[in-house]
C-alpha cells in the first residue's frame, strides 16, 4: 500500500500584469487563455465594485496539470488538443488540505489573502499557495478572490492579527493558546487616533491604513 505523499510547493504567485491579462475580462471567475496553445494559462477576473469593471491577472497551472475551462481548474485528467496528460492515480492519496483538484482556503492566512491550488499528479496533491491581488480576499463558497469578501477570522497561532474586515484599521484579534491547546480569541480596539499595524502588530501612529487613506 503505499504511503500518504504529500508535495507542497509553498510558491507564493503574485499576479503579472496587472491590467493586461490574457483574457478580456467580462465576468468574475478563471478563464483559459485563447492564445495558449498549451493549455497551460488561465486569467483569474476580480470585480472591481466601484467603478463595476474587471482586472485580469495571468496564472500558469504548475507542472504537468493543464487548465480545464470547463471546470475552471487545473488539472491532469484534461485532454488539450487531442493530447491528453493524464497521470492521476487510482491509489488512495492523503493530504493535509487537498482531496481533490481545485481552490481551498489556506488554513495558515489569518486575513484570506491566500489560498492553495490543488492538483493530483501521480498519485500525490501538488499544493500551491497563491495569493489574491491587493485589495481582495478569498472567498471559500466561489473559490476565486472578491473585494467585498468579509473574512471570518479564526485563530491558528498565537499573537495579534488585522482584522481584515475593517477598513478604519484600528480593531485586531488577539489569540492565546490555552493549555489544552486550544486558542482564545479576543477583539480589541486601537486607542484613539492609533491604528493596528500588520507589520509590527502594534497600535501606532506612524503607520498608513490604505483603506483610510484612499
Amino acid at each position: 500500500m503505499y504511503g500518504k505523499l504529500i508535495i507542497k510547493a509553498f510558491i507564493i504567485l503574485s499576479a503579472a500584469w496587472l491590467a493586461y491579462g490574457a483574457v478580456n475580462c467580462t465576468a468574475a471567475g478563471r478563464f483559459a487563455d485563447p492564445a495558449d496553445s498549451t493549455c497551460k494559462n488561465y486569467t483569474l477576473c476580480v470585480l472591481v465594485t466601484s467603478n463595476n469593471s474587471y482586472i485580469g491577472y495571468n496564472y500558469v497551472c504548475p507542472t504537468t496539470s493543464l487548465f480545464n475551462p470547463i471546470t475552471a481548474q487545473c488539472t491532469t485528467a484534461y485532454s488539450c488538443n487531442g493530447t491528453s496528460t493524464n497521470t492521476t492515480s487510482t491509489n488512495t492519496t492523503s493530504s493535509s488540505v487537498c482531496t481533490t483538484d481545485g481552490f481551498v482556503a489556506d488554513p495558515t492566512s489569518t486575513d484570506c489573502s491566500s489560498y492553495i491550488q490543488c492538483v493530483l499528479i501521480n498519485g500525490a496533491f501538488l499544493e500551491t499557495t497563491l495569493t489574491c491581488p491587493t485589495g481582495t480576499f478569498y472567498n471559500p463558497n466561489t473559490t476565486l478572490c472578491e473585494v467585498n469578501y468579509v473574512c471570518a477570522f479564526t485563530c491558528t497561532a498565537a499573537g495579534r492579527f488585522a482584522n481584515s474586515a475593517d477598513t478604519t484599521c484600528q480593531t485586531y484579534y488577539l489569540c492565546v493558546l490555552t493549555t489544552t491547546g486550544t486558542y482564545i480569541q479576543y477583539q480589541y480596539n486601537c486607542p484613539t487616533i492609533s491604528v493596528f499595524s500588520p507589520v509590527t502588530r502594534m497600535c501606532t501612529t506612524s503607520y498608513t491604513c490604505p483603506t483610510a487613506s484612499g
